[in-house]
């Protein structure tokens, strides 16, 4: 089990799998299947270049993406616009030039651009702040780092932002006063009157583990972010809900359609929830050997998960009772046509209609019983909740 954090050059019914021959706005690359592919190649990702990070604007008219050096040390973030259909040559971001940036995410209002810049003059190679840089009159301002309590004496990595302006972010600010410790977590920030006063973490979803490359959805519907895994597939891609009562749901790794036996990080959702973004890293014994920015449909990303949970019920044998479930007790970010099966051992005098969401029945034994719910959606995937049933004499 990796503790350590380690070093910003590496944290920082089957659909079909062929690609539509139709062009998308995004840089006139064919839309992808359900098998992740490397974006736009020998343009965005190209050869020997270690891409890392990618974000376009809500309207995708704009994107950047960051490259890192050889080493590792040293980031720039490249830019390029769409103009009449056109997209311009990616260039790097002329307002951060000469500046050592990583990890561009675009605010989901596509007005201001969040990022990490390594802090100069210092021993510590990979010490980095979030910033961001605005657009004012069309054009971009003088950027500037975020203050406390988002900045910090230890290491911001990442951030994104919600639709109203809670930011996302990694750190190691955890190991403050610990020996031989950097493990990154994940934390968040409200905007309160327009000002950033409290930071949170998100207890739930962190581990022994680092967990970054954080991701959250505009409307906070779910949270994508990168955790290692073991040594067969190193870092990896997970996904976590937000269900009805605000509670993230258990973190579960992406489908090994999407993850592979490389470093999968820095996941980035397209406005319309369609396509996943992410980055690739090819790491040996010598280091980096290559890094691309790869995207796939969302198909496999996406699963049924428990919006409304069930509270245990009791009831009693020989009584006729009836039930009616939360019409939203799964979700789906991509399908909001579930097929929902029960499996009900031991229950046969329990009837459920899945069309009126209701559970109704009159038990003819008494005891502890499992009732399992599966929800399944149009690209098979399938989640499963299991509700409790006491029946007393």
């Amino acid at each position: 089990m990796i503790k350590t954090i380690l070093p910003f050059l590496f944290i920082v019914a089957l659909v079909s799998c062929k690609s539509s021959t139709e062009l998308t706005s995004y840089f006139g690359q064919k839309y992808p299947g359900a098998i992740p592919e490397i974006f736009a190649p020998n343009v965005i990702s190209v050869k020997d270049r270690f891409e890392h990070g990618i974000s376009f604007t809500p309207n995708t008219n704009e994107l950047a993406f960051g490259v890192l050096d050889k080493n590792g040390v040293r980031g720039e973030i490249y830019y390029s616009k769409k103009d009449n259909d056109t997209w311009s040559d990616p260039q790097t971001f002329k307002p951060l030039e000469n500046r050592s940036v990583f990890l561009p995410y675009f605010t989901p209002d596509g007005q201001a651009l969040l990022y990490a810049q390594s802090i100069p003059d210092t021993n510590m190679l990979y010490i980095t702040d979030i910033w961001r840089i605005k657009k004012v009159d069309n054009d971009w301002s003088v950027p500037e780092k975020l203050e406390f309590p988002i900045t910090s004496a230890s290491r911001e990595a990442n951030a994104s932002m919600t639709s109203d302006g809670t930011i996302y972010f990694s750190s190691n600010r955890n190991c403050q006063g610990k020996e031989n410790c950097s493990t990154a977590d994940m934390f968040h920030s409200k905007l309160v009157d327009n000002q950033y006063k409290s930071v949170k973490e998100i207890t739930e979803l962190n581990s022994s583990n680092d967990e970054e490359s954080v991701f959250i959805s505009p409307k906070e519907e779910y949270l994508l972010f990168c955790r290692y895994t073991d040594n067969s597939t190193y870092v990896d891609l997970y996904i976590s809900y937000r269900d009805y009562n605000g509670n993230w749901t258990s973190p579960q790794i992406l489908n090994p359609t999407i993850n592979s036996k490389n470093w999968d990080r820095r996941p980035f959702v397209s406005a319309d929830n369609k396509y996943l973004f992410f980055t690739r890293l090819q790491v040996s014994s010598n280091g980096l050997d290559e890094s691309d920015i790869y995207w796939s449909n969302t198909s496999k990303v996406f699963s049924p998960f428990v919006y409304h949970p069930l509270d245990a019920i009791t009831i009693r044998k020989g009584e006729n009772f009836e039930l009616q479930l939360p019409p939203d007790y799964f979700k789906d970010i991509d399908d909001t046509q579930l097929v929902l099966n029960t499996t009900k051992s031991k229950l046969n005098w329990l009837n459920f209609d899945n069309e009126t969401m209701t559970l109704s029945g009159r038990p003819t034994l008494d005891g502890e019983f499992e009732l399992i719910f599966t929800a399944t959606d149009k690209a098979l995937n399938s989640t499963e909740d299991r509700l409790k049933i006491t029946v007393t004499q």
